[in-house]
């Protein structure tokens, strides 16, 4: 998820904005021409769950992306919903992580951005994966959702990158490995929750599978530590290692004219 230093778009990350905007705008009009409802209270529960679990945003070391746990309800939403109920969590979820507690105030472009890469991933993931499971006869819900969690992870901090490498003129590759780095535990954790709650609710109801959440919550609390605790060793490594090219300047010898 992209959040901003109120910094201006370049012209190039505009046109690269744009783009993603009108592509994730003509999957989500098709979706949305073709809703198919598999339960009002359902959606609407999973709808709400998403938008609290939205607010739960983990800041990424040295990148200004943020992480929630509600793309495993996109991921659920895969499994047991709809192709436009999967695309309406998606937006939302973006709509809501967006604008809570930012730090700057969103600007249009970065709105329009992260719904729209959310609404790409969530649509690509869902309709891919059915499709490999398909063609290859599995009936797995935990290989769909692995399938689904690994092709959202790639496109997902692939569409970020690009966007925070326009920006502010870093390497595009670097910008990528360090997404994808900081994003793999946390997909490949919420894979196994999103299955779960798939599984139990299929077994026993959906409201079954939300027996889940606390455990979700509590993994999201550790992995929040555990990158709050990095960014702290990383600024620390860093402060060190600019302090030590400061004193080799310092102590490089003052030539003389004799």
């Amino acid at each position: 998820m992209l959040t901003t230093r109120g910094q201006k778009f370049s012209l190039k990350a505009t046109l690269y904005i744009s783009w993603v905007a009108a592509a994730g705008l003509t999957v989500f009009s098709a979706g949305m021409l073709r809703w198919q409802s598999t339960g009002v209270g359902r959606f609407l529960a999973f709808l709400f769950l998403a938008q609290i679990v939205s607010t739960q945003k983990i800041s990424l070391p040295g990148m200004t992306g943020t992480m929630s746990p509600s793309f495993l309800f996109m991921l659920v939403g895969i499994a047991d919903f709809s192709f436009a109920e999967t695309l309406a969590l998606g937006c939302t979820a973006a709509f809501v992580q967006t604008l809570w507690k930012a730090k700057h105030l969103p600007k249009p472009e970065q709105v329009i951005f992260n719904i729209s890469t959310l609404v790409l991933c969530a649509g690509f993931s869902g309709w891919l994966s059915h499709e490999i499971v398909l063609a290859t006869r599995t009936t797995s819900l935990f290989v769909l959702l692995a399938i689904a969690a690994f092709l959202f992870l790639v496109l997902n901090t692939a569409l970020v990158s690009v966007v925070v490498s326009l920006t502010e003129q870093k390497p595009l590759r670097t910008e990528w490995v360090q997404c994808f780095y900081w994003s793999f535990p946390y997909f490949f954790a919420g894979a196994l929750a999103a299955g779960s709650v798939s599984a139990l609710g299929r077994s026993g109801g959906w409201p079954s599978g939300l027996l889940v959440l606390p455990l979700i919550y509590l993994c999201h609390l550790w992995y929040n530590v555990h990158v709050t605790n990095a960014a702290r060793q990383q600024a620390l490594l860093e402060g060190l290692s600019e302090n030590s090219r400061a004193l080799l300047r310092e102590a490089e010898p003052t030539l003389v004219d004799t």
